[in-house]
């Protein structure tokens, strides 16, 4: 018998709702920390059962020279806020279950012991929960956050396989590839085995540990401090500030400095070019700043230089004219809708890209349809060529791979292209403001091209369509709506199904 099971067997069960939580021994702070955890709807503990526990684990405990303390921390378990902090764990590591993660989808079970949480997902994201130990992940952060045990488990619903619309997934951070360039160490200041690659600090917009980065300093000051606890209580130490700054960025640095690093430290000016290493936190102000570790002088090495830009000389992609005959098909002898739709023209849109950031990924395809009058008229698609590989993850989701985008034209040719088609028109798409308009108006800007259209997204639509359906992708809401959507997670074939969705929702 541990003493665990001791303690509940001598005391009965007159402290059934304490949960041991941890037993955690310091020989640093020589003390001996028991930690209990207990529901919000028990009453405080009264002082004098704290006294008998404490004087149970005293007594039968033999920490030599330790002293010991027991703590009692109040839990408070409650679904919204369990699920709520599901929600924050996905909308920081995985963006793609963030995106459909429902209520209805989690079942939250709360007991004295632990909590259980199952969510029911499509079999591709069950496959990517298990390749990634997503479930153990997200324990451990519930963990931390409610201070008691938490169980995930996942559940398979296959009718789900077609209703999730992963084209724009994000594995974790395998998608945003950093971009880094290279420099050379001249001098070391603080530290030695250098990594010489830097990022820039444009892309430190986070906390972030070991952070690498480059640029020229200014705004140097030492300050002097003194040791207020500890062994070294009363000593005086050093630490320097300063401002970082690249082409691209900057950022506020700090380094509490050993007696040993003082001379060098010392010899840190404005206008040095040098090379920092270190961890990117938030001080007590919430500012975030990079914590030094390491610090050296450093010089810019010579970038290869850039190929000469083709000349734009014309347009890259064919309009292909669309018959009227294959919409009545479709939508039988109804041809009207209501003012949304009727004496305007939309185009309704798609894209693929590398990646969910749209400062750094890149579109891969461009699909789009055009809307005159309530008729679908004209098609508009075609690859576009990135600068970099398609990860592997996506090629593997949109079926797109570098060998199909090898001969596409570039993006700077294909969005003149779609600023033609699409001038004097109102823009569609499902999550286009979340999402891909982002990319489109980047790209534009890029060119001198100012995409300023109205837009329709038709996730709002769906959405206040009181549709019977808890999730508003594309793939339920065709499903709800009896449209086909053949070909999913391509951009052509996502664009003509969500102008057939905008068309029906919004029929007179």
């Amino acid at each position: 018998m541990n003493f665990q099971e001791e303690f509940f067997s001598n005391l009965g069960d007159k402290y059934r709702d304490l949960h041991l939580k941890s037993v955690v021994v310091s020989k640093k702070n020589e003390t001996a920390t028991i930690t209990f955890l207990y529901p919000s709807t028990v009453e405080e503990i009264p002082p004098e059962n704290k006294k008998e526990i404490f004087e149970f684990f005293k007594n039968r405990l033999a920490f030599d020279k330790l002293s010991l303390k027991v703590k009692f921390l109040k839990v408070y378990l409650e679904e919204k806020l369990i699920y709520k902090s599901i929600e924050a764990f996905f909308a920081e590591r995985y963006k793609l279950v963030s995106t459909y993660l429902k209520p209805e989808s989690v079942k939250i079970s709360i007991n004295s012991i632990d909590v259980g949480v199952e969510i029911e997902l499509s079999s591709r994201l069950n496959t990517f929960f298990v390749e990634h130990n997503i479930s153990s992940e997200l324990s451990k952060y519930l963990k931390n956050n409610f201070l008691t045990e938490f169980v995930v488990t996942v559940k398979e619903n296959g009718q789900l396989v077609d209703e999730v619309d992963i084209e724009n997934v994000e594995m974790k951070t395998t998608f945003k590839a950093v971009k880094r360039y290279n420099v050379e160490v001249v001098k070391e200041f603080v530290g030695k085995d250098f990594v010489t690659k830097p990022e820039y600090l444009s892309s430190i917009k986070h906390p972030k540990e070991g952070v690498i980065v480059a640029g020229f300093v200014s705004k140097v000051e030492r300050r002097d401090f003194v040791i207020k606890k500890g062994k070294r209580e009363g000593e005086q130490k050093a630490y320097f500030t300063f401002e970082l700054s690249d082409d691209k960025g900057k950022i506020d640095c700090i380094y509490f400095c050993p007696k040993k690093y003082e001379k060098p430290m010392s010899a840190l000016e404005d206008f040095m070019y040098v090379l920092a290493q270190g961890d990117a936190r938030l001080n007590k102000m919430g500012k975030l700043c990079l914590y030094i570790e390491k610090l050296a002088l450093a010089t810019r090495l010579e970038q290869e230089e850039e190929k000469p830009k083709m000349e734009y000389t014309g347009k890259v992609v064919e309009i292909e004219k669309l018959s009227a005959m294959e919409q009545d098909n479709m939508f039988g002898s109804r041809d009207k809708y209501n003012r949304k739709i009727m004496g305007k023209q939309i185009v309704v849109f798609d894209i693929e890209t590398t990646g969910l950031d749209d400062q750094t990924d890149q579109i891969i395809e461009l699909g789009a349809v055009k809307i005159d009058n309530g008729n679908i008229i004209e098609k508009f698609s075609t690859f576009v060529k990135p600068t970099k590989s398609i990860p592997r993850e996506v090629s593997n989701l949109t079926g797109i791979t570098n060998a199909m985008v090898k001969n596409a034209p570039p993006i700077e040719f294909v969005i003149r292209d779609f600023y033609d088609f699409t001038r004097g028109c109102v823009l569609s798409g499902h999550n286009i403001i979340g999402f891909d308009i982002k990319f489109i108006k980047r790209e534009g800007e890029n060119v001198g091209l100012d995409f300023d259209n109205d837009l329709i997204d038709t996730l709002n639509e769906a959405r206040v369509a009181r549709l019977k359906i808890s999730r508003f992708n594309l793939g339920t809401v065709t499903k709800a709506l009896g449209i086909s959507l053949e070909g999913a997670h391509r951009a052509w074939n996502d664009a003509f199904a969500t102008a057939q969705v905008l068309l029906k929702l919004n029929e007179a």
